[in-house]
């Protein structure tokens, strides 16, 4: 009696402790695929949440734009990167929108005049043109 007890209870166990993994099959096989919104659960960093260097941005944007040599892009990323802290120090004042522009319209004036002083005639030109188009979106916000 007890050995047929005991063999009744190992078929149990064999027949119905597999229904209890069925959900969770290995790599789903034979169980419930749980993969919908399987790329949120991926750890792969996001690009847009990547900061850039403000520096790095402006130069590649004129590099685009004025195709500057290597000595013109390493001059301006150090111009750029000479004046982020005076930018900083302004935004984070506690004075008006307006105070604000204006401060930082003349660090930015400073800035361009640095950066025009290693331009060509033509790059000169171009970036004039953006500065004027520059000015004219800061006017309008």
């Amino acid at each position: 009696m007890k050995t047929k007890l005991i063999f009744i209870s190992l078929i149990f166990v064999a027949l119905f402790s597999n229904e209890a993994y069925s959900q969770y099959g290995s790599n789903n096989i034979n169980g419930v695929d749980r993969s919908i919104g399987s790329s949120v659960r991926q750890n792969k960093p996001s690009k847009r949440n990547e900061p850039k260097d403000y520096a790095e941005t402006i130069v590649d944007y004129l590099n685009k734009e004025l195709k500057l040599d290597g000595l013109q892009q390493a001059a301006i990323r150090t111009i750029i990167n000479d004046n982020k802290g005076s930018i900083e120090e302004v935004t984070a004042m506690d004075i008006s929108y307006a105070e604000k522009r204006d401060k930082i319209m003349v660090i930015n004036d400073k800035i361009d005049n640095d950066i025009l002083k290693l331009l060509s005639k033509e790059q000169t030109e171009k970036y004039l043109k953006m500065k004027e188009e520059r000015e004219k979106k800061a006017l309008r916000n």
